[in-house]
C-alpha cells in the first residue's frame, strides 16, 4: 500500500468507512440482477395483498402534471412504520424510495426481501393506493447506518409530465476529500442524469440527500446545497443523520413534450447512438485495488501503465463525470414530440436510457422491454486496457459500469446525421453509433466477442448474452391485461381534457384513445395492466368539472401501440 493511499485509508477508517470493502459510485447499488429484481419477484404475492403497485423498470418515475410537492420520511429498517392517516392526508401521486442496508442484509434475494417486505407493508396499508415510481437501494459497510427513506411526490396540474428520480452514492474517488467539490458534483449530476436522459431539464427541483461524520458534515452540506442550487431550485427536506458518508438527491423536473418511451416503435430501422464512452468506474475501483495489493500493483504497472498515469487518467474521467449532461438533455428535448403529437420515427427519438450502474446491461434491458433483438457493433470505454485489467483480476464483475454516465439513444436511421451533428457540438461528448435493432425478437443482445472480456463474472456473461430475462416481471407493463371503455360527461370538450387524459395514460404505460363524441361527451378506451387502467379511470375527472357516467370492462385486444387523441 502506497504511503499516500495509506493516509486515505486511515482518514476513511476514522470516519467508520472501510475503503477496501466499499463499492464506488453506482457500484454501491444492491445488485440489480441477482438480488433486487429476484427479491421483488419473491414479494410479488405479498405486494398484491397491499394497496401498493411497483412500476416497471424505468430510468425515472413519470407522472402527469406541471408541478409537484415533496414530503420526506425516514423509517427504521427493523421496524418500519408510517401511519396510514399520514399517507391518506398526503395522497401522493407516487413514492420514490431510497434503501440503505448493511451489506450482510443485501447479499441475497431472500435476505433483502425479508427486510424490504416491512417497508412495503408500511407503504401499502393505507386506503390510498401508493405507487412506487422509482426505487434506489444501496449497501453500507456500517451496521448503524441503515434506513429507509421515502419521498412522497404529489403532482398537480395536467400540462405535461413530472419526471422524478433518486440516485445516491457514498464515494466516487477515495483519493478525494469527503467534501470534495468534484465528488459532490458527480453525485448530484448522477441524480439529475436520469432526468436529462429523458430530455427533462426545465423547472428542475433538487431535494439533496447527504450525510457524513460530524466533523465533515457542515462543509459537505454547504457544498451539496451550493452545487444543487446552481442546477435547479433547492427543496428543503430532512436528512439521514447517521454519520455515514452519503451524497445524492431526489430530483424532479417538468417535461412539456412527450417522453422518449416509445419502446414499441423500435424496429430494424433503428440504431443506437452513445453520447460518450462508458466504464468510468473501472478506473476508480482499479485504483483502490492496486493500492491495497502490492502484487496487483506490480502486475498493473508492468502490463498497463505506471500508477502516476492511472492517477492522471482517473482525474480526467472524474472531471468528465463532474460535468452535468444538461446540454445532452437539451438536444434530446429538441427531438421529442410536442404534447399530444403522434410519434414520427423520422423526426423523434424513440427511446433513451442512462448507461451508468448497469453498464452494457442497459441494452439488454431495452431489448427485453421492447421485445426486440439488439446488436452492438462496439463497446467504447473510457480506457479499455484498465477495464480489461479490472475484469481479468476480478476487481469488479462488470467493468463497463459508470456513474453520471453516457446516454444511449435509440433513433431511426434517417435521424442519425442531425442527431450526431447536434451532440458533437457539446464539448465533453464523443457521440458514436454503436449498435442497431435487428427487429422483433425475444430480447436478445448480441455483443462483440471482445466485449465479454470486460465482464469478469461468468454468470453475468451468461445473463448478458443468453435468452433468460434480466428484468423478470419488471420488464413488462402488462401483467394482468385489461381493457376499459369509459364515457365522461360534463365540461370535457374544448378545455384540454383529452391531452391530459393522454398524458396520464402514457405515464401509466397504457394504450388506447380519447375521442370527442357528437353529444358533448368524451369516450376513453384504455388497455394495459388492470391496476393501471383502474387508476386512469379513477382519475379521469381530477381537475375537471365532469363525471365518469359509464365504465364498460371489455376483453383485452392489444390493438393499440400508443394512446392517441381521436
Amino acid at each position: 500500500m502506497t504511503e499516500k493511499f495509506r493516509e486515505r485509508v486511515r482518514l476513511y477508517r476514522e470516519a467508520g468507512i472501510a475503503i477496501e470493502s466499499l463499492s464506488l459510485g453506482c457500484s454501491v447499488k444492491v445488485d440489480l440482477y441477482d438480488v433486487l429484481y429476484p427479491a421483488v419477484q419473491l414479494l410479488k404475492d405479498e405486494i398484491k395483498r397491499l394497496n401498493l403497485i411497483i412500476a416497471p423498470r424505468e430510468d425515472v418515475a413519470i407522472m402527469p402534471g406541471e408541478r409537484a410537492e415533496l414530503a420526506r420520511f425516514f423509517l427504521d429498517v427493523e421496524n418500519p412504520s408510517l401511519e396510514p392517516e399520514v399517507i391518506e392526508r398526503l395522497s401522493p401521486t407516487l413514492a420514490v424510495v431510497l434503501v440503505q442496508l448493511y451489506m450482510g442484509k443485501a447479499g441475497s434475494p431472500d435476505r433483502f426481501a425479508e427486510h424490504v417486505a416491512g417497508l412495503y407493508k408500511a407503504l401499502g396499508s393505507s386506503r390510498h393506493r401508493v405507487w412506487l415510481g422509482k426505487g434506489h437501494s444501496i449497501v453500507s459497510t456500517k451496521q448503524g447506518a441503515e434506513f429507509f427513506m421515502v419521498d412522497f411526490l404529489r403532482a398537480e396540474g395536467g400540462a405535461g409530465y413530472i419526471l422524478a428520480n433518486n440516485d445516491t452514492i457514498q464515494v466516487v474517488d477515495p483519493s478525494e476529500d469527503f467534501d470534495s467539490s468534484l465528488q459532490v458534483a458527480v453525485a448530484i449530476n448522477n441524480a439529475l442524469n436520469d432526468l436529462y436522459t429523458k430530455g427533462a431539464y426545465r423547472d428542475v427541483k433538487i431535494a439533496p440527500v447527504y450525510d457524513a461524520p460530524p466533523q465533515y458534515l457542515r462543509s459537505l452540506e454547504a457544498r451539496v446545497r451550493s452545487y444543487a442550487s446552481s442546477l435547479g431550485e433547492l427543496v428543503e427536506a430532512p436528512q439521514p443523520g447517521r454519520g455515514y458518508l452519503l451524497i445524492g438527491a431526489t430530483a424532479y423536473a417538468h417535461l412539456d413534450r412527450e417522453p422518449p418511451t416509445f419502446y414499441d416503435k423500435l424496429s430494424e430501422d433503428f440504431y443506437i447512438v452513445l453520447t460518450r464512452p462508458i466504464g468510468e468506474l473501472a478506473l476508480f475501483t482499479t485504483y483502490v485495488a492496486v493500492n491495497t495489493d502490492e502484487a496487483l500493483l506490480k502486475s498493473f504497472e508492468s502490463r498497463v501503465m505506471p500508477l502516476e498515469d492511472l492517477e492522471r487518467a482517473k482525474r480526467r474521467v472524474l472531471e468528465i463525470m463532474a460535468t452535468p449532461n444538461v446540454e445532452a438533455a437539451r438536444a434530446i428535448y429538441d427531438f421529442l414530440p410536442d404534447l399530444g403529437e403522434k410519434f414520427d420515427a423520422r423526426s423523434h427519438i424513440a427511446a433513451t436510457i442512462d448507461v451508468s450502474g448497469p453498464g452494457i446491461f442497459v441494452f439488454k434491458e431495452v431489448a427485453e422491454r421492447s421485445s426486440v433483438d439488439v446488436e452492438l457493433f462496439d463497446v467504447p470505454l473510457m480506457d479499455p486496457n484498465i477495464s480489461r485489467f479490472a475484469a481479468e483480476n476480478y476487481v469488479m464483475p462488470d467493468a463497463t459500469a459508470g456513474t453520471n454516465g453516457a446516454i444511449a439513444i435509440f433513433a431511426h436511421k434517417s435521424l442519425l446525421d442531425p442527431l450526431l451533428d447536434r451532440l458533437a457540438k457539446i464539448p465533453h461528448l464523443r457521440p458514436a453509433v454503436v449498435g442497431r435493432v435487428l427487429g422483433r425478437g425475444d430480447g436478445r443482445l448480441i455483443v462483440p466477442q471482445e466485449a465479454l472480456q470486460y465482464i469478469s463474472s461468468r454468470r453475468l456473461r451468461e445473463k448478458l448474452t443468453g435468452t433468460a430475462p434480466v428484468l423478470g416481471g419488471l420488464a413488462r407493463v402488462v401483467e394482468r391485461p385489461a381493457r376499459a371503455r369509459a364515457y365522461v360527461e360534463g365540461e370535457v370538450q374544448g378545455v384540454g381534457f383529452r391531452p391530459i387524459v393522454r398524458a396520464r395514460a402514457r405515464a401509466l404505460g397504457l394504450t388506447g384513445y380519447a375521442a370527442n363524441l357528437p353529444d358533448g361527451r368524451v369516450e376513453v378506451v384504455a388497455e394495459g395492466d388492470a391496476e393501471r387502467v383502474k387508476k386512469l379511470v379513477e382519475e379521469l375527472c381530477r381537475g375537471f368539472n365532469c363525471r365518469v357516467a359509464e365504465v364498460i370492462w371489455e376483453g383485452y385486444t392489444g390493438a393499440y401501440s400508443d394512446f392517441e387523441i381521436g
